[in-house]
């Protein structure tokens, strides 16, 4: 009797992802290309660094009050970030 293992090549793709601890890494990457986007180009120009950690989105800014606005939009963001990402990957953010 012959086994069946079959899969499509995202499924796989997946699983090599997921097995190798790299869908955080990814998921960062991802939310960084689309930080300019999601926010605009003047506080992406004020963006300093981006890192997603457990699902806490660390970022830092070069400006106070800037920083300040951004607390006010933080659930708008991540309602953002999640949307594009298709499922929940930010559910806090920790501006510095």
């Amino acid at each position: 009797m012959k086994r069946r293992n079959e899969q499509s090549l995202g499924e796989a793709l997946a699983y090599l992802i997921d097995a190798g601890g790299m869908r955080e890494k990814m998921d960062e990457l991802d939310i960084a290309s689309w930080w300019d986007e999601a926010v605009g180009g003047m506080i992406a120009r004020h963006t300093i660094g981006i890192t997603l950690k457990r699902g806490k989105l660390a970022v830092r800014v070069d400006s106070s009050p800037l920083r300040q606005e951004l607390t006010y939009m933080r659930a708008t963001i991540i309602e953002l970030l999640n949307k594009r990402m298709g499922r929940e990957v930010v559910k806090e953010i920790v501006l510095l």
